[in-house]
């Protein structure tokens, strides 16, 4: 690997890990050593999986795939925040909401009630609302922009999920796992490996390794043409839990059926007259 690389990668911390009293044995392959009771992360392997890691998000881009950052750890917000803005991803960095990809049928409903709070804040029919009634909704509409303020155009369930710091992200890992989507993460040596698609090793703690690693990403995705990709009714009404309306195709049999029989009553008149 080249020694410029190497070296960035040290200067931005990428290799201090956590206490070596708090690791997870599954993360051996990726740790140097110890250094004053304090794990060093292999920046060997660290930049191999950045290679790995940003070639599969770069390829997903391109095919279209929604992206969901989450980032709800401090050090990592403004960085994936900013990341996925300039990408048009999604993200999540101030709480994340229990069954937002297991339960969200019900959560798409909790953006509509949003969306529609907003609406009329902004339109002041909130105004005509007495101040304890126009308080509640406003107490209401302050809850769930912290939860949905970035996923306003979500309307499907994401396809990918993206967790800064896996381990401090589990529960958005673990819902992406039970719907079998594609997971990756960043993961200090406290981390597991087997419970994401692919990861990269990295100081997790540290705002300017987290910064490093989204400028990474960031520049990978920057000018790759984007796939366009067409999104079926069906899909879009059997997520969002709503009936369709079946095709009616009676109508158009009475029609076929009524066609034939016509010329037969014509010529009963016919048979008639001649008699």
């Amino acid at each position: 690997m080249d020694k410029k690389i190497l070296n960035s990668m040290f200067d931005n911390l990428l290799h201090i890990g956590n206490k070596s009293n708090y690791w997870n044995p599954k993360m051996k392959d990726y740790i140097y050593g110890t250094v004053n009771g304090i794990h060093v992360i292999n920046l060997v392997k660290t930049g191999e999986k950045i290679e790995e890691v940003k070639k599969e998000i770069r390829d997903l881009h391109a095919e279209g795939k929604k992206i969901l950052f989450v980032a709800t750890k401090l050090q990592t917000r403004d960085a994936f925040a900013k990341l996925a803005q300039d990408t048009g991803h999604f993200y999540v960095t101030e709480k994340w909401v229990p069954g937002l990809l297991t339960n969200f049928k019900t959560i798409k409903k909790r953006i509509a009630t949003y969306l529609r709070l907003l609406k009329d804040s902004e339109s002041g029919a909130l105004d005509v609302l007495t101040k304890k009634e126009k308080a509640a909704k406003m107490l209401e509409l302050e809850k769930l922009d912290r939860a949905f303020k970035w996923l306003k155009e979500m309307k499907k369930i994401p396809d990918v999920i993206f967790a800064i710091d896996g381990v401090f992200e589990k529960q958005a890992v673990k819902e992406a796992n039970s719907l079998n989507l594609p997971a990756y993460a960043i993961m200090n040596t406290n981390g597991d490996e087997t419970v994401v698609q692919n990861l990269i090793p990295a100081n997790t703690n540290s705002v300017k390794s987290i910064d490093f690693i989204a400028k990474i990403i960031t520049e990978s995705l920057a000018g790759v043409k984007v796939k366009a990709t067409v999104v079926r009714k069906f899909d879009a009404k059997r997520v969002s839990g709503e009936k369709r309306t079946p095709t009616k195709t009676a109508p158009i049999k009475k029609e076929v059926v009524a066609e034939k029989k016509a010329p037969a009553k014509k010529e009963e008149v016919k048979t008639e007259e001649t008699k």
